[in-house]
């Protein structure tokens, strides 16, 4: 009966004990037991950085502990998702990466990241189409006469969200797939080089559709192709480069909730669970353009790993080093 007891007696000791470990009862029973900083890697005002609050405001909400925005900018972001990667695996630091993620360890330049081995991929947020863009101005009125019109001369200068986005990438590949003349002018980030553009500082842009939706509605600036391989609702009489010949060019920005390698499994659980009252028709909306795009996290995951293939051929085809 006294061993018995002592036998309990231990149980309830290891219980005890284990409900007060960092490394079990705060993942499990009391997360977030504490604010969770939450690293946009773009500046405020871009699309990055609105998900980002529409995510940290619900989750403060729901779980009563406040998920502070930190904009982390540089180097196209890659900078926040260094810091990302950098951080402690404890759920305390989450990151809102673009698909930008994949071309980073596509040029020669030094990352300090592994896009497939640094991260756990937590839920896709969705995606959103590039669309080529030109100034009210611009003697193109669709994308035949726009093939025609940058095919002589000098080359055209575009513009982009900055060098190594998928927007820069994008326009490589229109590039080289069409023969057009163009030359990559980088801008830190969609707004200064949308203001650009629509004051006709730049004749020509790659940009999200998200960016470029209220300057198409009040006629500044005028939309040539999008670059998925289907139209978007947003603006569904604009073809998509697949239709007008040139298939290989099918991709699109994309939007994901990342974490530093090794954190926790319960707590990528947790934020999984609360991400899906998110990720929602609803959230769409709120900005033009943005589709939904389930998506697990073993398949974000290939889906970098076929983005990285992809990039690194268009980086060597058009001898982007940096």
């Amino acid at each position: 009966m006294r061993q018995a007891r002592l036998v309990v007696f231990k149980i309830l000791s290891f219980v005890l004990l284990m409900s007060f470990s960092p490394a079990w009862g705060l993942s499990m029973d009391v997360y977030p037991a504490k604010p969770i900083r939450l690293i946009v890697p773009f500046a405020p005002g871009a699309t990055t950085d609105f998900l980002g609050r529409v995510v940290a405001q619900h989750m403060t909400e729901a779980w009563g502990k406040s998920v502070i925005v930190e904009n982390k900018i540089g180097a196209a972001g890659l900078i926040g998702v260094d810091a990302t990667a950098k951080s402690p695996p404890d759920g305390y630091t989450v990151c809102v990466s673009t698909g930008a993620i994949a071309i980073y360890s596509a040029t020669k330049g030094d990352v300090p990241f592994d896009a497939l081995k640094d991260f756990e991929y937590i839920a896709m947020i969705g995606r959103v189409p590039h669309v080529i863009v030109v100034n009210k101005d611009f003697p193109a009125n669709n994308f035949q006469e726009f093939l025609a019109y940058t095919k002589n001369g000098q080359p055209f200068p575009y513009a982009s969200t900055g060098a190594r986005s998928n927007a820069h990438f994008t326009g490589e590949m229109l590039r080289s797939s069409t023969g057009i003349l163009l030359q990559h002018v980088s801008y830190r980030g969609g707004a200064p080089a949308m203001g650009d553009l629509v004051a006709g500082h730049i004749q020509i842009m790659v940009a999200s559709l998200t960016t470029a939706m209220p300057f198409i509605k009040s006629g500044a600036i005028k939309p040539l192709a999008i670059t998925t391989g289907t139209r978007s609702a947003a603006l569904p009489n604009t073809p998509t480069l697949k239709e007008l010949g040139y298939p290989e060019i099918d991709n699109a920005e994309w939007w994901g909730v990342i974490a530093p390698k090794n954190t926790p499994k319960d707590i990528l659980e947790i934020w999984r669970n609360e991400l899906k009252k998110v990720i929602t028709p609803a959230l769409m909306e709120k900005s033009p353009g943005l589709e939904l795009y389930p998506m697990t996290p073993d398949e974000m995951r290939k889906l970098v790993q076929k983005e990285l293939v992809t990039w690194k051929e268009v980086a060597k085809k058009s001898n982007i080093t940096e």
